[in-house]
């Protein structure tokens, strides 16, 4: 057992976890991406030609590796299996020096093949694996410390495999433990009674500019949304124009965003999200966080796969210049 896993991890002994530093943990589903690039997406019963660039980690798991690749702890609670698709997840996690923290499950996780349209816009299909099966025990055993940040999906709130052991353990979080949400395109088919309770706990909570309509036009106004998540940062990312930030208690920031040529915009949110709170954890004001996610999320569309966010390092270089 890693040193990090160690100190994560409730053994069980009575002993409490030693000194750490905050971390980052992921509960958001890994899934194997299969990319395919098309000229444009096929009417139904016709055919189109694609071109790959292989399998590659996708899913919950982009996030969680832009977080590994600022150089802060980062750790998975997403369940993985016994399959190939996971010992390819696993193999990722070592090259990125995620952890992973709840057992495997008899199976494997799902794959989700995506058709990418020159103009940078995703189709999905997805199919499920053991990621949909998140185990209560084992995300209770994990120790959490003041300063840690949980990740969490509207897609693992979704499905009924899912959200309720999900949902009861975010709910459960301490106080003093951030929670970032990203509902995307699903969040109309999560129920009031998962929602609203979740928005209430938020302490970040990020989407892009269609799925953030959705949501106020579901709550019924911006002001709705505002008090259904009281004690939330609210993001709305705007692709090449950067971000709008809603600080609690304050006016909303728009934040300008950087123009690259777009080459895959697979994964640019969730690079965007990792980003924005390691600013936050480095102790950044938000627009100063929001910025370096900006850049981050434009250099990731310059390059193709899902798990792609620049390192900490690069991230500098991009700003300077």
């Amino acid at each position: 057992m890693s040193a990090l896993r160690s100190t994560l991890i409730n053994q069980g002994d009575g002993q409490r976890a030693m000194r750490r530093p905050a971390c980052f943990i992921s509960t958001g589903s890994v899934l194997i991406d299969l990319p395919l690039h098309v000229e444009r997406v096929p009417a139904p019963g016709g055919a189109v030609t694609a071109t790959s660039s292989g399998p590659t980690v996708g899913g919950g798991y982009t996030v969680v590796s832009a977080v590994a690749r600022q150089g802060l702890p980062a750790a998975l609670a997403a369940t993985l299996g016994t399959g190939p698709n996971s010992a390819q997840v696993r193999e990722t996690m070592m090259h990125d020096g995620v952890e992973l923290l709840v057992d495997e499950l008899v199976g494997d996780i799902g794959t989700c093949t995506t058709l990418i349209e020159p103009s940078g816009r995703r189709t999905f299909i997805t199919t499920e694996g053991v990621e949909a099966e998140p185990q209560l025990e084992d995300l209770q055993r994990i120790e959490l410390r003041e300063g840690d940040w949980v990740y969490a999906t509207g897609y693992d709130l979704v499905h009924r495999s899912s959200r309720d052991v999900l949902t009861s353990w975010l709910l459960s979080l301490p106080e003093d433990v951030g929670l970032v949400v990203d509902l995307g395109p699903v969040q109309p088919e999560i129920p009031d009674h998962v929602l609203l309770p979740v928005l209430r706990r938020t302490t970040l909570l990020t989407g892009n500019h269609f799925e953030t309509t959705q949501l106020t036009a579901r709550l019924g106004s911006p002001e709705a949304l505002r008090r259904a998540c009281p004690d939330g940062l609210l993001v709305r990312r705007t692709g090449v124009h950067g971000c709008v930030m809603w600080p609690v208690g304050g006016d909303r920031i728009e934040v300008p965003g950087f123009a690259r040529d777009v080459v895959d915009t697979t994964g640019a949110g969730d690079t965007h999200t990792g980003v924005l709170v390691v600013g936050l954890m480095d102790g950044l004001d938000v627009v100063a966080a929001a910025r370096r996610a900006n850049a981050a999320a434009a250099e990731a569309v310059s390059r193709v796969g899902p798990a792609r966010a620049p390192r900490r390092d690069e991230i500098d270089a991009f700003l300077r210049a």
